[in-house]
């Protein structure tokens, strides 16, 4: 069979990620001839990448892939008839998983007139998206990121009929609702027969988006070469509403541990796009490792271990952790403190390891400590890994033990135990994309703050963030209602690679505030939320790391919030009857507006009954005076 495609390509930023030429390089081992649309510009370097497999065509981005489609149809046009099949696809999917030529192998023994990979089924819409669509619903369709059509089909009248009809293509709904959710149906009607490769309906259990709710099912047991580059950042509130969130992480599991696709590529082609927090959850970058069984690293990882001291009753606390790590990390104390440094020299000869001491300023405490006195140890290019911790007593909060767990937190999931840290060492060593680790944020006593805020009580936060963000020339997504998977704490592994732009920059003492130093909103407060987009423009994943016992803890902590709360707001029963998460939210807004309203009820009749109180006061001799003006600010109130 005589096969010609069409590939719409699309990138924000004009890149072919290394995802598009593996998936078209399989491809072409299919195709004999491959069309490419390119919607925007790319530079010569990313034509070039696209070139190696086709005809490549630029035009305008409009009418996003239906535009690009037309466009290609219209440049084959006069040699569409040679060809058996037409395939229209597009950059939303990457892969293969498994080779093409099974996909097309087993099409061809399929009797069909157009067939595609997978399928959605019937979806009711509501009103501002029916306005958008030719049908009264969503219909069962295949999904247009591939849609293959036979010369029975394409070379008819019901062909060119239909690409002439189609609507101005304005927006991503209208695309659905007027091409997308139609051809199938459209072509149905008329007497076209359509299959998927994927058989999604034998699949248990059963549903009407089976590549966003089961695309570990698909790929798994129907070898779905294909998944969604969006299963990374797809919308939080479905996942969790058909299922509990396994989906995608289950996904990606498979696609690393049961296929040879190179992992690698998803992380490319995502973190510059996308917000991390959600990138986080879709591909679950959380790692829960054995504080008590290691798994020994390789050796092949130069670690370096870095501690800044301040109080002096905590140097032998540091000297137990830093023996949890292994012969080989050389080891680094910062301090500003002449006691610290004369009992550091003390104890040197109960550490293993080799140690040097640096001498800091406290100005900018331990980010300073960090960025300006220990920028040489990073930026030297000796060490692969990085691992920086601090003595925190946090007795800003008049509780020394809310401040006590918030330490003890860091510590226990960063390097709680040599069997942990030799855990978080093989963590990096297997995965070279992970650039940054941290503990989980603080949650307990006055710290709960962060279950309910991203960037903690101060608004300076984000903006100094933004601003840092800008002159280290780092443009990642950043938004107020996005949580940053920052060391809270600054206490965290990473890879200087990871780094970089964060140490390119010649920090000075000048730029961290004196003492006493504010309890937030700081610049040190932006740089210790900066990390993970520091991480993102580089290229690498965050991970947020616990230990197995830190994790039972965390978990019954949460689902304790999680009871308390929702057992608060169900004294309202509307709220109490609605099951899911979404339910219960727009209950919840339901009774805000509520309360809202009779707030300004209250706010009317306060101002009435002041009224009435001056007329009496001023009308209290006038009995007929007085009725007449209580009446006219009665009407007035509607009373």
């Amino acid at each position: 069979m005589k096969r010609v495609a069409i590939y719409f390509f699309f990138d924000s930023k004009g890149v072919v990620h290394d995802y598009v030429p593996y998936f078209l390089s399989d491809l072409m081992k299919n195709v004999d001839k491959l069309i490419i649309v390119v919607n925007g510009q790319l530079d010569e370097m990313n034509e070039q990448t696209l070139s190696k497999f086709g005809e490549v065509y630029f035009r305008d981005n409009d009418e996003l892939d239906v535009g690009a489609y037309k466009f290609g149809l219209s440049k084959i046009s006069s040699e569409l008839a040679q060809f058996d099949e037409l395939i229209l696809l597009n950059n939303t999917i990457m892969g293969p998983l498994y080779p093409f030529k099974e996909t097309f192998d087993k099409m061809l023994s399929e009797d069909v007139d157009f067939w595609g990979i997978t399928k959605v089924g019937e979806i009711g819409i509501n009103d501002q998206l029916l306005v958008k669509s030719r049908y009264d619903k969503y219909y069962e369709h295949i999904q247009s990121h591939w849609i293959a059509i036979r010369k029975t089909l394409f070379l008819s009248l019901d062909w060119e009929k239909f690409w002439t009809e189609l609507p101005y293509i304005a927006d991503y709904d209208t695309s659905v609702g007027m091409y997308e959710t139609v051809f199938t149906k459209y072509f149905n009607d008329l007497g076209y027969k359509w299959s998927v490769s994927v058989d999604s309906d034998a699949i248990y259990p059963t549903s009407n988006m089976p590549i966003y709710d089961l695309p570990r099912q698909l790929v798994e047991q129907a070898r779905c070469p294909i998944f969604k580059k969006r299963a990374t950042f797809n919308s939080l509130e479905r996942a969790m509403i058909v299922g509990s969130g396994e989906q995608n992480p289950e996904l990606f599991d498979f696609i690393k541990t049961n296929t040879d696709y190179p992992i690698s590529l998803i992380g490319k082609s995502v973190l510059p796009y996308y917000h991390y927090d959600v990138i986080h959850k879709n591909m679950a970058k959380v790692s829960i490792m054995s504080k008590d069984v290691p798994n020994i690293p390789e050796d092949k990882v130069k670690v370096a271990l870095i501690i800044h001291l301040y109080f002096e009753d905590m140097v032998d606390d540091f000297f137990a952790y830093a023996n949890f790590f292994p012969d080989t990390t050389d080891i680094f104390i910062t301090t500003s403190q002449i006691s610290v440094k004369q009992k550091v020299e003390k104890k040197r000869s109960s550490i293993r390891q080799k140690m040097s001491i640096i001498e800091v300023s406290n100005q900018g405490r331990d980010v300073s400590a960090l960025l300006v006195g220990a920028k040489k140890v990073i930026t030297s290019g000796e060490y692969d890994l990085i691992c920086f911790t601090h003595d925190k007593k946090t007795l800003q909060l008049g509780s020394e033990t809310s401040g006590y767990s918030f330490a003890h937190k860091c510590y226990e999931n960063i390097h709680g135990s040599s069997a942990y840290v030799s855990n978080v060492i093989s963590l990096f060593e297997n995965n070279e994309d992970l650039g940054l680790a941290v503990a989980p944020a603080p949650n307990h006593g006055d710290y709960f703050w962060t279950v309910e805020k991203n960037w903690t009580p101060d608004p300076g936060n984000i903006r100094n963030t933004k601003k840092l963000l800008d002159k280290l020339g780092i443009h990642v997504p950043i938004a107020k209602d996005h949580l940053p998977i920052a060391p809270i704490g600054s206490v965290f592994w990473f890879r200087p690679d990871a780094m970089k732009k964060l140490f390119d920059k010649d920090w000075q003492l000048d730029d961290f505030p004196g003492e006493p130093l504010p309890v937030d909103g700081t610049i040190s407060h932006a740089i210790e939320r900066i990390y993970p987009f520091v991480a993102q423009d580089a290229g690498y994943y965050t991970q947020t790391i616990m230990n197995d016992r830190y994790a039972a803890i965390e978990y019954l902590n949460l689902s304790y919030y999680l009871r308390r709360i929702t057992q608060e707001v169900g004294i309202f029963e509307n709220v109490s009857d609605s099951g899911n998460l979404l339910g219960k939210l727009f209950q919840i807004n339901v009774v805000k507006q509520q309360l809202l309203d009779y707030q300004s009820q209250v706010e009317m009749y306060s101002t009435q009954i002041n009224e009435l109180q001056q007329i009496v006061d001023n009308n209290r001799w006038n009995s007929s005076n007085l009725l007449r003006k209580v009446k006219t600010v009665l009407k007035k109130f509607h009373v």
